[in-house]
């Protein structure tokens, strides 16, 4: 069931949905003898929503089958007062934790579609899939990206990819803006987001579960299949899971975008273990998108490009111990993982003589990056009055491989003149040795909670000469030390808060040693003497508490201002043999400031959700805005149920709108635009099903500090199915 825009009339299912989509209809009917996790048995992933309120609330979930809770969405939440996991126990600053319910809402194709919303939060987009995160005014690397923990950020490249996550893994979501590198290290400078996928793999009863999942979108081609496994008992769990996505194309209001379709593929397999006080927990993990399209490279003198491969290989290994008594919590993660980055570009450029035309010179290049890191994080938690942790880091990272070139001579007749192809490297072999051990402690104290950190960073930056880059060995140190400082106290039904925090970033390696062409017309190069980033975060704010009123779900405003120091950007350095020249340089001092707010409310199953930012940013040497501060945006998202129309069903609608940006570099312009989506849903058998409608009125628009236009309306549809089979029978 898809449907073409301009048409309204049904089209052909792609045959891997068509295939999953009779999957479920026959395990629906019963065909496959499984039994549906409805009310009275146990719920396959009950531990992984009780924090969820969407599910907790008895006038919604009671009425819904268990199996299917934590993807019910009758609430709106964007921030919800949840517990948060072990990547953090900030409280005196703003943490915005967005639930299952809310990442899939109006069916989002990436992880950073589904933080659209999310006061604070930019997407820097090169193409449908290549997704980077900017987070209040700094982006790329400056924004630490977590995955159940395990650090994303690469030593190569600027800023994590957020589609090498799928989002039918995603359990939930953690925004924590304002630098955090007194807990993070490196890379938290603008704050930390952390992707959860893990649910427990223990229950007190033995069981299992078998998860099915379908959704497609037209116009544009694009589905996602995914499957999840699950056995449970007291002590020992398996979790087994995969998926498969395609995007044909990007389609705007003003017609298909060229050179804009993906494919991916992604699986993992998990085990726990309880052996007393002590677990253990193990997972392989495999993520890659194929011959992902860049339009947002094309134009001007470049003709294309693409990642024929963006792939993530991981192996986590944690092992937590409880403490008993004197003996602190022990916990020790210990992490390998392979990103491979493979990038082409094709460039042209004409000669032309008096006015009249010659010959074409056309690049290809074509570069093969791997990077690979091992890191090991024990942590010991002492708990008492204090709340103290000590925890530490130690993690090595290498990158290589090869820049395949080849530059082909046309004459004006199509003729080949001349060729030439040769192997060399953006950047010579690399690597980078890093060290970090902190403390933190939390204590309560006449009703005011304290919350304090400090952590020292050691990191040694490393490029080796060899035969391919001939260059000299250089080697760079980064040395910071970090610290925060946060307090809240509840007063009645509200609690203020401040936090004050300072964050660092070390230059990649790129930043420091790249050397070669980019797009075909320019030649940037690295600096070895460029500086950390560095800078201080302050945010003050106010939110609501337990004791606020029943209606009032939840609410925030707060102030923030971020001063950067040794900002890293690159400037004109000259031309050789009529080739532009540009190296990266430190900005010495740059400030970003706003406000944020979000509300809350719900009467009578109703539900209302109000969302805004206002950025501000300037380089204080000139009084320059700078250009990636974002944009003044704001949302509203109300939610209905429709129980006596749909079974278990409800309806929403979310309405965005975001001002315009002005007065910054030609290429981020955006006039200011209006976005609307509708979503239907509801389930029937233990079968949900959600219709949505994004971008209702087909506008023309493109997100700030992104390259390409959106999506024109465009109509999705999903089929979620959840399972339980019980592993033990009773006797008749």
């Amino acid at each position: 069931m898809f449907w073409n825009s301009t048409t309204d009339t049904p089209g052909s299912l792609p045959s891997h949905s068509q295939l999953l989509l009779a999957l479920l209809v026959t395990a629906w009917t019963g065909g496959i003898g499984l039994k549906p996790a409805m009310a009275s048995g146990v719920a396959a992933d009950s531990s992984s929503t009780t924090s969820h309120p969407a599910t907790s609330d008895p006038d919604s979930s009671s009425l819904l089958p268990r199996g299917v809770r934590d993807t019910v969405t009758v609430l709106p939440p964007v921030q919800v007062a949840a517990p948060r996991s072990a990547t953090t126990t900030r409280e005196t600053a703003t943490s915005v934790r967005v639930d299952r319910a809310a990442a899939t809402r109006f069916l989002p194709n990436t992880v950073g579609d589904a933080l659209a919303t999310v006061p604070g939060v930019d997407l820097v987009k090169t193409g449908p899939w290549a997704t980077r995160l900017s987070l209040r005014g700094l982006y790329g690397d400056r924004v630490l990206f977590l995955v159940d923990g395990v650090r994303m950020n690469s030593l190569r490249g600027h800023g994590t990819q957020l589609s090498l996550v799928s989002l039918d893994r995603i359990s939930a979501i953690e925004v924590m803006p304002g630098a955090a590198s007194a807990q993070f290290g490196t890379n938290a400078l603008a704050g930390v987001v952390n992707v959860i996928t893990h649910r427990s793999l223990f229950s007190d009863t033995p069981q299992s579960s078998v998860v099915l999942g379908a959704r497609g979108s037209e116009p544009g081609g694009s589905y996602t299949e995914s499957a999840r496994v699950r056995f449970l008992t007291r002590n020992a769990g398996i979790e087994v899971m995969g998926g498969l996505g395609r995007l044909d194309h990007l389609r705007t209001p003003d017609g298909i975008v060229p050179n804009s379709g993906n494919r991916e593929d992604n699986y993992a397999v998990r085990g726990g273990a309880r052996f007393g006080s002590a677990s253990l927990d193990v997972e392989h993990s495999h993520h890659a998108a194929r011959d992902v399209g860049l339009p947002g490279f094309t134009g001007g003198a470049v003709i294309a490009g693409s990642y024929p491969l963006q792939g993530r290989d991981a192996q986590r290994v944690e092992l937590a111990v409880k403490g008993n008594g004197a003996l602190p919590d022990l916990r020790v993660l210990g992490v390998h993982q392979q990103l491979r980055n493979h990038f082409a570009e094709t460039s042209s450029e004409s000669t032309f003589v008096r006015g009249r035309f010659i010959s074409t010179r056309t690049r290809e290049g074509r570069d093969r990056v791997t990077t690979r890191a091992t890191s090991i994080e024990p942590s010991l938690f002492f708990g008492g009055p204090l709340a103290v942790r000590a925890f530490g880091e130690y993690r090595h990272e290498t990158a290589s491989g090869p820049l395949l070139q080849e530059f082909v001579t046309r004459d004006r007749d199509g003729n080949v003149t001349a060729s030439n192809a040769f192997v060399t490297q953006s950047v010579a072999p690399a690597k980078r040795d890093g060290f970090g051990a902190g403390i933190s402690a939390a204590r309560l104290q006449y009703g005011v909670r304290l919350e304090s950190s400090v952590r020292y960073d050691e990191l040694e930056s490393r490029a080796e000469a060899n035969e391919v880059k001939q260059i000299a060995s250089i080697g760079v140190t980064d040395r910071r030390w970090t610290a925060d400082l946060g307090a809240a106290r509840a007063i009645g039904p509200v609690e203020p808060y401040a936090h004050f925090a300072t964050g660092f970033r070390a230059p990649n390696l790129d930043e420091r040693f790249y050397d070669g062409n980019v797009h075909g017309g320019l030649r940037l190069f690295g600096n070895p003497e460029l500086e950390s980033e560095h800078g201080r975060s302050y945010e003050l704010g106010v939110r609501a508490t337990g004791d606020a009123h029943p209606w009032l779900r939840s609410a925030r405003i707060s102030a923030y201002r971020s001063d950067v120091r040794d900002l890293i950007s690159f400037r004109y350095i000259g031309q050789l043999y009529l080739i532009p020249r540009f190296q990266y340089f430190n900005v010495r001092d740059a400030r970003i400031e706003g406000l944020e707010a979000t509300v809350q409310l719900r009467a009578a199953g109703f539900e209302l959700g109000l969302n805004g930012s206002l950025p501000r940013s300037e380089d204080r040497a000139t009084g320059k805005p700078l250009d990636d501060a974002g944009a003044t945006r704001a949302s509203i998202e109300l939610s209905a149920p429709v129980r006596r129309v749909l079974p278990n069903g409800g309806v929403g609608v979310r309405g965005r709108w975001i001002d315009a940006v002005k007065d910054v570099s030609e290429a981020l312009r955006t006039p200011a635009f209006w976005t609307t989506s509708v979503q239907a849903d509801c389930v029937i058998g233990g079968v949900r099903a959600v219709l949505a409608i994004n971008n209702l009125w087909n506008n023309a628009y493109r997100e700030p500090m992104s390259f390409i236009a959106e999506p024109g309306r465009t109509y999705a549809f999903s089929l979620y199915r959840d399972f339980s089979m019980p592993l033990s029978f009773s006797k008749e």
